[in-house]
């Protein structure tokens, strides 16, 4: 059996290892928490200077946004519309209204120190929808240099009212019925689709309206569709006595009454016998409820003046 003492000097040794490895486990422990307490230090200070930095760059990007949007290159001159030029203020697909014009009633236009893409355009639509022959405008700003583009859609004319065949119109109505009497826009009203309406000293407002147009392109139509050849104008001159033109010959429709549309279809029954007439004709008379002949522009002494041709609808 063993001795006392042995087992006094296993416990003392059991006792001492425990006390070296508590110092070891004690040493161990305070030098992870030196290294933890130096990783906190790092942190705190990689994040100071994180903060820093991105301080730094905010500064560095207001200061560069700043400077770009105060750059010259995003205004406009004071001057841009009260004295225009076509590298400032571009004005495209214009055709009725003149350039200048439209310079014109943009010149009270006043502009603020602000970049342009922060610019209103509102004043300019405001200007531009006041001229009647203008239908939409778009307009779009650039920058670098700073400038205006305006797209102008245009009203379409439908019909052009003349006082001459050889003159400029002195009014027009468009396909969305509005009249325009402005002497500015009539250079270019006329074109082939346009329909031409001969009147004497028209008073507008009063005796010539926008219905009153539409009412006569559609008599014009009707012609058109019957005859199948194009009405170039209609004679209002005298309005109880109406006279069309159109490529082979001229039709007298006298008054524009209730029956003119049923009288208008019988064009396609007598148009053919032009060619059977050995004389020239100077008009179709269709001015008769149910009655048509031809009007020869030289008489024969054993012909009546008229030569009469009816037909019974």
């Amino acid at each position: 059996m063993p001795h006392e003492n042995d087992k006094k000097n296993i416990n003392a040794s059991t006792y001492s290892q425990q006390i070296k490895n508590a110092a070891e486990i004690g040493k161990h422990s305070v030098h992870i928490k030196q290294k933890e307490r130096r990783l906190r230090k790092k942190i705190k200070k990689l994040s100071r200077v994180k903060t820093f930095l991105r301080f730094v760059l905010f500064c560095i990007l207001v200061s560069g946004i700043y400077f770009f949007i105060t750059l010259p290159e995003w205004y406009l001159s004071e001057n841009t519309f009260s004295k225009p030029d076509m590298n400032t203020v571009e004005i495209i697909n214009n055709k009725l209204i003149p350039t200048n014009i439209i310079y014109n009633s943009l010149r009270q236009i006043r502009v603020f120190h602000i970049p342009i893409f922060a610019m209103s355009v509102a004043p300019i639509k405001h200007e531009l929808y006041k001229i009647p022959a203008i239908k939409s405008v778009y307009v779009r700003r650039y920058g670098f240099p700073a400038r205006i583009k305006i797209i102008i859609r245009e009203r379409t004319p439908m019909a052009v009212i003349k006082t001459d065949l050889n003159k400029l119109p002195v009014a027009f109505v468009t396909t969305d019925h509005v009249m325009v009497t402005n002497k500015n826009f009539m250079h270019l009203a006329e074109s082939d689709s346009t329909l031409r309406i001969l009147v004497k000293n028209p008073e507008f407002r009063k005796d010539w309206t926008v219905e009153r147009v539409e009412y006569i392109d559609k008599i014009a139509k009707d012609i058109e569709t019957y005859s199948n050849e194009k009405v170039q104008y209609v004679d209002m001159r005298n309005s109880n006595d109406v006279y069309v033109k159109i490529n082979s010959t001229n039709i007298r429709l006298g008054i524009l009454d209730s029956s003119v549309f049923e009288r208008i279809k019988r064009i396609h029954t007598i148009l053919p016998k032009l060619n059977s007439v050995g004389e020239e004709v100077k008009y179709i008379d269709l001015s008769w409820d149910k009655v048509n002949y031809f009007k020869l522009r030289k008489d024969n002494k054993n012909k009546t003046e008229e030569q009469k041709q009816e037909q019974e609808q």
